[in-house]
């Protein structure tokens, strides 16, 4: 399992490296029993981006390298975001409504 202090430790990696609007944690870490083989998923929500969607995670890859944890990364525009968690069978839907907020900006 990944601890606790890592997992801060991305948070405020990731924060510094994007800005974000906020930080949703799901996946096993979040909804489920995390075990020795779970990533650590987190789906960021930035306000804008002039960047196809597939690149926009490599940034979020530099600024973890050296934390040595398995991770999934997602960065959505604010937008984005809205349109995809609208439909209740997609995944986004799930975390945006039981993904736990990792970070908000204030």
């Amino acid at each position: 399992m990944i601890p606790l202090s890592t997992i801060d430790e991305a948070i405020k990696r990731l924060v510094k490296a994007y800005d974000p609007l906020e930080i949703y944690l799901y996946g096993d870490y979040a909804w489920g029993t995390p075990t020795e083989d779970s990533h650590l998923d987190l789906l960021i929500v930035i306000k804008s981006s002039d960047e196809e969607a597939y690149k926009r995670g490599y940034l979020a890859f530099e600024a973890l390298l050296g934390l040595k944890i398995p991770k999934n990364i997602i960065v959505f525009t604010q937008e984005e975001f809205e349109k995809y968690s609208q439909d209740k069978l997609s995944d986004f839907y799930k975390i945006k409504t039981k993904g736990k907020i990792a970070y908000a900006r204030a």
